[in-house]
């Protein structure tokens, strides 16, 4: 039977074991999802006294992947985070019932994977386990939520049964958002909030499949460099990012999103701030057409700070007690 999309049902759930599936912990409300299995043929050359090209082909690998969007919601993206990241530390704050959960950069090759459960209406139910994520993008724009998109890469897909269950979580919105530029992270708690109306971080994990004999599916998905790169967009008030980019200096960002709409335990907000220690832009721009208020556009890429001993840091706080 036909089914419409918006049906569709999608889960991620952290393996316990990598590699064997697990219930999904969230049900995720997309905006888009293409998760599907995948196959890599490979087609023969041998000679058959004809000119055609190949007289046969065969599968030589079978996986999964395909890329998930939506809004970010306060706990289910710790999940994101982790896969994307790696590590977790998780501690209640002082105000009881609520955690402040810090993502930070795993120095392995080996990532926490993801189960991820797809029901296609009353079609097909598929889980992928062995999940990692390829690439990840956080996106943040004035008057829109504040969204996600995480390219995914996993095992093939067998046949499950888990009962779709949503539960109840906090958005981010634009209003809630302040971008913040200091020399260093240790002065970025002190900077002032600068005027922005996009900025987009990129996180690229460089996956290669650990491939073997004798099986058509890969043994596991590693990551290699984890690169981080962004852009800045903002109306054309003053030359300061551009003379950040011309001049080469280096600075700390930080991102911070705090729904101060909602409250969870007694007095807290659900929040989430990325740092960035240090960071160095490129590609500075004015443009505009003549009817349009001039905007500068910025690149930037991040680096691993020495002095800090990290490069990028994520912190989520909310009522869940662990990742």
């Amino acid at each position: 039977m036909e089914t419409l999309k918006r049906k569709f049902n999608i889960g991620i759930g952290k393996e316990t074991s990598r590699g064997t599936a697990i219930t999904p912990a969230y049900w995720l409300k997309p905006l888009s999802e293409d998760i599907n299995d995948k196959i890599e043929v490979i087609a023969s050359e041998r000679a058959v006294g004809v000119i055609e090209d190949s007289e046969d082909q065969e599968i030589s690998k079978k996986l999964s992947g395909g890329t998930i969007s939506g809004e970010v919601f306060d706990k289910s993206f710790g999940l994101f985070l982790l896969a994307t990241l790696g590590n977790v530390t998780s501690t209640e704050s002082a105000d009881s019932g609520v955690y402040d959960h810090v993502f930070e950069v795993l120095q392995s090759a080996k990532h926490p994977t993801l189960t991820v459960e797809v029901k296609r209406g009353d079609n097909e139910q598929k889980a992928y386990a062995n999940s990692v994520i390829e690439n990840f993008k956080i996106n943040a724009v004035a008057k829109d939520y504040l969204k996600f998109e995480a390219v995914i890469r996993g095992k093939a897909g067998f046949a499950s049964t888990s009962i779709p269950a949503y539960i109840t979580e906090n958005y981010f919105l634009g209003k809630d958002i302040s971008i913040k530029l200091a020399d260093d992270l240790s002065g970025i708690g002190g900077a002032s909030a600068i005027d922005v109306q996009n900025v987009e971080i990129n996180v690229n994990k460089n996956i290669e499949d650990d491939d073997k004999l004798g099986s058509v599916e890969p043994n596991d998905f590693l990551n290699k460099q984890l690169a981080i790169e962004g852009n800045i967009e903002m109306l054309f008030k003053n030359t300061d990012l551009l003379d950040y980019a011309l001049n080469g200096n280096k600075k700390a960002m930080r991102l911070e999103i705090v729904n101060s709409g909602i409250t969870i335990g007694a007095s807290s907000n659900p929040k989430l701030v990325v740092d960035l220690a240090k960071i160095k832009f490129k590609e500075p721009l004015v443009a505009g057409d003549n009817n349009e208020i001039a905007k500068v556009t910025v690149g930037f890429k991040a680096f691993y700070s020495a002095s800090d001993a990290k490069s990028m840091v994520a912190t989520l706080t909310n009522e869940v007690s662990n990742y």
